[in-house]
């Protein structure tokens, strides 16, 4: 089966093509132009820009691509309020670029598209009703939110609109090896690679706000939920991949200090904190992938010690 990839020089992209690699698929990217070399080896790199619905159509024409796995776009929430043009563009005008590419190319035989959404998307919740689900009403409050719900709302018109075989999944939060140090687990883990390397006597973390609870999953199970999804293309558009609960970052990072080799010490970082932020977010996991046969499968505390030795393996390099 051959399957076409977007965003597959990015965290999720990496981990999606080595899973896709390893069930025996030819794996196919869709990269920007000039990325070609950052794609996993195992990836044959196409070249073209997202928004450009006639750039990805003859990337669709060459490759004929059986599935298609939607993952490319802005991926900071944080980042995103500092730069929201450029979150609005890459997350909805790429997705529209993708979805449009795929109307006019509808002689590709293609048997299902998946576009990778966020939990995000629901913004502010009251805690009474945790957890959200495809009805809860989307109140996004960041740039990167709103983008994706927007996202969302253009992948299932164009599943109900034009018939296209579109299927949208709100995941929540990933994390493991190989994630951008911009996310609070991984920038931590740096930072104790970082003063093991030096030899300090103790691990200085600079943070931002650790009492929010969010719904952690393992990078590695989330590729098979998207795969699932992309294999069996169900009947109804919309779901969500999450645990079904929440955990303080505070916790994590508790678990990620058992790892280090150094005493580790926390330092408040105001230019970490967002104000108002959700303080608890965590869904309720899709019944049809749990029929399917998915559940997480990597515990945490394993995420975590991973992605501690990936930075010290990348430190280590000169990276």
């Amino acid at each position: 089966m051959r399957v076409l990839i977007t965003g597959v020089t990015g965290f999720a992209g990496g981990h999606l093509a080595a899973h896709c690699t390893g069930l025996g698929h030819e794996v196919h990217g869709l990269v920007r132009p000039g990325r070609e070399g950052a794609a996993p080896p195992s990836v044959r790199a196409h070249a073209a820009r997202l928004a450009d619905p006639a750039s990805v159509r003859a990337v669709l024409a060459e490759v004929a691509p059986d599935r298609v796995i939607h993952l490319a776009g802005a991926s900071s929430v944080g980042r995103s309020f500092g730069a929201p043009a450029e979150t609005w563009s890459a997350n909805l005008c790429g997705t529209l670029g993708l979805l449009e590419a795929l109307r006019l190319e509808r002689g590709a035989g293609l048997g299902g598209c998946l576009v990778v959404s966020s939990g995000e998307v629901y913004g502010r919740v009251p805690l009474e009703s945790l957890p959200v689900g495809p009805d809860t009403p989307m109140r996004p409050v960041s740039p990167y939110g709103a983008a994706k719900a927007a996202a969302d709302l253009a992948a299932l018109q164009y599943r109900e609109g034009y018939g296209l075989p579109v299927v949208v999944v709100r995941a929540f939060n990933q994390i493991g090896p190989g994630q951008d140090e911009r996310f609070v687990l991984p920038s931590a883990a740096r930072q104790i690679a970082e003063a093991e390397l030096r030899g300090d006597e103790r691990a200085v973390i600079r943070i931002g706000n650790v009492d929010v609870r969010r719904d952690f999953i393992d990078v590695r199970d989330m590729v098979r939920a998207y795969w699932l999804l992309t294999e069996r293309s169900p009947a109804d558009g919309l779901h969500l991949a999450c645990t079904g609960r929440s955990i303080a970052v505070r916790e994590l990072l508790d678990q990620l200090a058992a790892h280090a080799r150094r005493p580790v010490v926390y330092e408040s970082d105001p230019g970490r904190v967002r104000e108002g932020e959700q303080p608890d977010l965590y869904g309720a996991p899709s019944p049809y992938l749990a029929e399917a046969g998915w559940r997480p499968e990597i515990p945490l505390d394993r995420s975590l010690a991973d992605t501690l030795d990936y930075w010290r393996h990348r430190l280590s390099m000169g990276g």
